[in-house]
């Protein structure tokens, strides 16, 4: 087990930075329950694994659009691991996105 850096970006203005202590073959969303679970519980993001709503994890990771459930969290170029909601739609909250009206 190791220490990553995680950084989410909250609002637009605002990142939190998270240590997370991570293995090799952790997805980002295991590090994302890992902060839920044991960092802060007001983060807000979805997945609806195994429903049938494939695609609802989708979030911007280190700048690329990726499914969290599916991306190995490895940190970037700078040293840590940037998350991000995806660039079009409203935010509600945090990593939360819905389709733009």
């Amino acid at each position: 087990m190791a220490q990553l850096q995680v950084k989410i970006q909250r609002t637009e203005t605002n990142t939190k930075t998270y240590d997370v202590t991570h293995s090799p073959d952790m997805t980002v969303l295991d590090v994302l329950e890992e902060i839920y679970h044991h960092h802060d519980e007001t983060i807000a993001y979805r997945f609806s694994c195994r429903t049938g709503l494939c695609a609802t994890c989708m979030m911007m990771i280190n700048g690329k659009p990726s499914l969290s459930c599916m991306t190995i969290a490895e940190p970037n170029d700078e040293g840590y691991l940037f998350v991000s909601p995806l660039p079009k739609g409203k935010t509600i909250k945090d990593l939360v996105k819905v389709p733009a009206n």
